[in-house]
């Protein structure tokens, strides 16, 4: 059984745009809204929301402190779980203009997200957004400040967007 990895891109394309348009409410038609568990756990809230009413309420809630945002994905992977069902792992950026923060903020994560196919239509039953640790974002935070010259001088001009694990090794495939 193929992965609809196309299908699942161009699902995660329609919620990117509806973040873009600041088109909140456009959001529950990618969502499983037969399907009364559905679960959201955004990067910003303290704990799951369940069903239906916990994402409308989230979006209602965003779309009222939000002045503009964006969101973009990359490194899409999607499996098949069975024939209606598929799990995708990728990774996003989301910009955001919120009422009463004084800066434009942005943040990268990881998503892990599990679709249902329902009247040919791939929809969201499961998102959980999967932020990296605090200490690995100020680490990423203070190599963002080293000036390119010194990086050029000690041979990492070329390596500082390289994935590495706790212990500093490359993180590779």
């Amino acid at each position: 059984m193929a992965a609809p990895t196309d299908e699942i891109a161009r699902v995660l394309t329609r919620l990117c745009d509806c973040w873009t348009r600041l088109d909140l409410m456009a959001i529950t038609e990618l969502w499983d809204l037969d399907d009364p568990e559905i679960v959201i756990m955004p990067q910003e809230i303290e704990q799951p929301l369940v069903g239906e009413k916990g994402l409308r309420n989230y979006l209602t809630r965003s779309q009222a402190r939000l002045h503009a945002a964006s969101m973009r994905f990359w490194n899409l992977k999607v499996r098949s779980l069975a024939p209606d069902l598929a799990g995708a792992l990728y990774e996003m950026h989301w910009n955001g203009q919120i009422g009463a923060v004084a800066r434009p903020l942005g943040s990268d994560t990881r998503v892990t997200a599990i679709f249902r196919r329902r009247k040919d239509q791939w929809r969201f039953t499961q998102y959980i957004e999967a932020p990296v640790t605090i200490s690995v974002r100020v680490q990423q935070a203070y190599l963002d400040a080293v000036d390119t010259d010194f990086l050029k001088r000690i041979g990492w001009e070329n390596r500082k967007n390289e994935r590495r694990w706790p212990d500093g090794t490359p993180l590779t495939d």
